[in-house]
């Protein structure tokens, strides 16, 4: 962590020769404990950080020059690798227009680079009459407050940037322009502009991205009241060292090598708050050499806190273990809070798992460890993991609304089953090393996974949805294999690859806001994948390359029109995309769930059952063949909403075969708002088998499967369907059910009541030639069933019933009156029903 170098009177004599010889004041590294001001001419060669309660003020005519570094930092107060000016106090720019104010790269750094630019963390930003330049954005507000008055912002690769509902920018009569993208309003942050100029920008001038409402599964343990604490000052730990009930620490406490400490179930160690500095980060915590030892229960978890009434990130140091490689360091069901580092090792063997990270500047820490992370959640931190230079598993995780995901550097890894999701900037970001990315989802952040500088590396089976800019970003990596992922409805593009050499196969990319590939200096094959319905393009030739991507799936579109190169703008290289493929590749389906909303198109297999939980909407598009494996179904207690059309029918059938029993069900539980319209069903066990659902099916067929429909409760709907060649059409328990206007015929069984069938109205239907009975009444339904108006193929039907007139005690098909003629049906939806 960088401390403030310069006394004040030091500081005084360099702001003094600053002003009146002209040289630079060089403001290093550091978080400002007091109200600072910058004149004349200010370089900025590290980081700054401007800290809740101070002040910098940067006085007219300053020119302020910043040292390009793509550095390696990893304290967590700091927001990029990028030499950066941070605010969480306030910056007052006091520029004028005969005196303006300048941020801009050092004109003697050399040429190339880039720095942060100002990032306003929850702080406030008054800017009158600066130039910002030559950033990676010029401004980036996050839950702060931002006002630019005559100014501009040029030359960044992201003119500003405004995240959070609780962010407001205005910008007064200022100009926005030569920037790779002007203004990006994301999450819901308000902006407010006037007399300003946003315009030729180099992608886009303004883009936008609303905020969404995510609902997570959050851990938060309930810890049982403790009695009096135990307190301990700067302290060291020898031998076995057991803690339980309370402890309070109001120092330093240290385990050296071969001593254990280990911290019972349901224990609560507090950490008073220190800031010996001023810099606003306390300085109470445990430095481990020995070995950690905390296990908590489901029942009784262990918590780590902070001591002081009203808590906040960084109110203590940290969980440091150090050097400690021997014996596995153990962390199980423990909650961290309030930390500047909740887990920070080095050089040592940890697990952690099924345990909570969250208010903390970072979760976990480490570099040169082998680490284990399974099952835990880091939530509403500034970052949730960060490591360099490991060996590391991480699985099964939960990383939302951070600012930051995970952090990886130069690591072996693995990274599979997590869940990032709404986090502000990243949700998974890896530089270098030998990473494997398979079977996460990464969903509603700013960018889903960031790749550069690897020399080798897997992304595959991944879901990566609505994120604000794009869904995977590729630079400057070779060896890399992007496949089988699903990249969907992302807002500016589905896959981006720069300075890559890399295979893109067999991934699923549609409705991302412009395009669905983008290249530039791309040496592989893009190729056997679909890419549909994406706003602009399907594929974009950024630069004069060549790209290679034969027998993808355009949709049936004609393809030069969804293709963006040399035939669209001159300097562009050629998307050669001859042979297109004949029709949609197969897209397996990666995980055992669909975890947030979507929509699947053209072909997808279903490999094993898959769940769509309450609260998440699966919508099926029209045209869509959806193939199950072996028992393979579906399991919905979300909704499903598969509505085709008449001219594009939904096809739900068997990967392979073609009789009876070849895939399980689609089996719906509390689904409320499902619907199936304009739907084909064949081979299944069950089509459908419906349980306590208010259930529309309208317009469908169900042929070649054991059973079409099957459900209890309901009601259901079924209108203008066809139910042909199943062992049993429809069977109905203890159910609720309008079933009119269908065509039931050549089933062994038309349709089953087999209990309490006084709840269905059967009317309008053609029920005709089906090998055993019409009707079938089971022997535990006393009751009659109501069937009016039907069509029976016969003039005495009594003959296709099995009810109270073949076996005394159940119920009757009440037939009469009975159509003379088969009614006109029309086996379809036409959107009216």
């Amino acid at each position: 962590m960088m401390k403030d170098r310069f006394p004040p009177l030091l500081r005084l004599l360099l702001i003094m020769s600053a002003v009146l010889f002209g040289g630079p004041f060089a403001a290093q590294g550091e978080i400002l404990v007091q109200d600072t001001v910058w004149e004349g001419s200010v370089l900025v060669d590290e980081d700054i950080v401007v800290p809740e309660g101070v002040t910098l003020t940067v006085k007219g005519n300053t020119r302020v020059n910043v040292l390009s570094s793509d550095s390696t930092k990893t304290d967590p107060e700091y927001m990029s690798p990028l030499t950066e000016i941070t605010v969480r106090g306030n910056l007052l720019v006091e520029g004028t227009p005969d005196g303006p104010v300048s941020f801009q790269l050092d004109p003697a750094g050399g040429k190339g680079g880039s720095w942060a630019g100002i990032i306003v963390d929850g702080g406030k930003a008054a800017i009158g009459s600066a130039v910002i330049r030559d950033a990676e954005a010029g401004l980036w507000i996050i839950k702060g407050k931002a006002e630019l008055d005559g100014s501009t912002l040029s030359s960044n690769r992201y003119g500003l940037v405004a995240q959070t509902t609780d962010s407001l920018v205005r910008i007064n009569g200022s100009t926005v322009t030569g920037n790779e993208y002007g203004l990006m309003v994301l999450d819901g942050a308000e902006l407010v502009r006037n007399d300003t100029s946003v315009a030729d920008n180099q992608r886009m001038d303004f883009h936008t991205g609303v905020a969404a409402d995510h609902v997570f599964s959050l851990l938060n343990y309930d810890f049982a009241e403790q009695g009096e604490a135990r307190v301990l000052e700067d302290e060291v730990l020898m031998g076995d060292v057991i803690w339980q009930g309370r402890i309070l620490i109001r120092g330093r406490i240290r385990v050296p090598a071969e001593s254990r400490l280990i911290i019972m179930p349901g224990t609560i160690v507090e950490f008073a708050r220190k800031d010996t500095n001023g810099d606003g980060i306390g300085e109470n915590g445990l430095m481990m050499q020995g070995v950690l030892i905390a296990k908590g229960t489901p029942q009784k978890p262990i918590l780590f806190r902070s001591a002081e009434p009203v808590r906040q990130k960084g109110d203590w140091d940290a969980i440091n273990i150090i050097n400690s490689d021997g014996a596995r360091n153990i962390i199980e069901y423990c909650q961290v809070e309030d930390a500047y580092r909740g887990l920070h090792f080095h050089f040592s063997n940890v697990a952690v798992q099924r345990s909570l990270f969250r208010n903390n500047f970072r979760g976990i820490q480490f570099q040169e460890s082998t680490v284990e992370l399974r099952g835990n959640q880091f939530y509403e931190n500034a970052s949730g993991v960060q490591a360099r230079d490991s060996e590391i598993i991480l699985a099964d995780n939960l990383l939302v609304n951070n600012v930051f995901g995970a952090n990886f550097l130069r690591s072996h890894l693995t990274v599979t089953g997590n869940r990032f999701g709404a986090n502000l900037d990243f949700g998974l970001k890896i530089r270098e090393g030998y990473p494997t990315v398979t079977a996460n989802v990464l969903h509603h952040n700013r960018y889903g996974v960031m790749f550069s500088d690897a020399a080798y590396g897997r992304i595959t089976g991944n879901l990566l949805l609505d994120n604000k800019e794009t869904g995977v970003s590729v630079r400057d990596s070779a060896n890399m294999e992007i496949s089988g992922n699903f990249v969907q409805a992302n807002g500016v593009s589905g896959i981006s690859v720069r300075d890559t050499m890399a295979v893109i196969r067999g991934n699923h990319v549609a409705e991302n806001g412009e395009r669905g590939i983008g290249v530039i200096s791309f040496q592989g094959e893009i190729t056997g994948n679909t890419i549909v319905d994406n706003r602009l393009y399907a594929i974009a030739a950024e630069d004069e390359g060549d790209v290679s991507a034969p027998s993808n799936w355009y949709g049936g579109d004609d393809v030069d029109a969804v293709i963006f190169d040399r035939n669209d703008e001159s300097g562009r290289g050629l998307v050669q995309y001859e042979p297109v493929a004949a029709g949609p590749p197969e897209y397996v389906w990666p995980l055992p769930a669909v975890p947030v909303d979507l929509s699947w198109a053209e072909k997808i297999v279903v490999p094993e059952t898959v769940a769509v939980p309450a609260g998440v909407a699966l919508v099926v598009k029209p045209g869509a063949m959806i193939l199950f494996a072996g028992d393979a179904g579906m399991e919905v207690q979300g909704k499903l909403q598969a509505v085709g059309t008449r001219d594009e029918r939904i096809t739900f059938t068997a990967r392979e075969g073609s009789k009876p029993e070849s895939w399980g069900e689609i089996h719906f539980e509390y689904a409320e708002g499902s619907r199936l319209s304009n739907c084909d069903f064949q081979y299944a066990t069950w089509g459908v088998h419906s349980h306590f659902t208010a259930l529309p099916v309208i317009g469908c067929s169900f042929t070649n499967n054991y059973g079409g429909i099957r459900f209890r409760s309901g009601p259901l709907r079924i209108r203008n369907s066809l139910f042909r060649d199943n062992s049993i059409g429809i069977r109905a328990y203890l159910g609720f059910a309008e079933i009119s206007g269908n065509i039931v015929t050549g089933n062994a069984k038309g349709i089953f009541v087999r209990e309490q069938g006084g709840g269905l109205t059967i009317t309008g239907n053609n029920i005709f030639d089906n090998i055993d009975y019409n009707i079938w009444v089971g022997d535990f339904n006393t009751e009659d069933i109501r069937a009016a108006e039907n069509w029976w193929g016969k003039d005495d039907p009594v003959e296709t019933f099995f009810d109270a007139r073949r076996e005394p005690g159940i119920g009757t098909v009440l037939y009469e009156p009975r159509l003379k003629a088969p009614v006109e049906i029309i086996i379809g939806d036409d959107g009216r029903q």
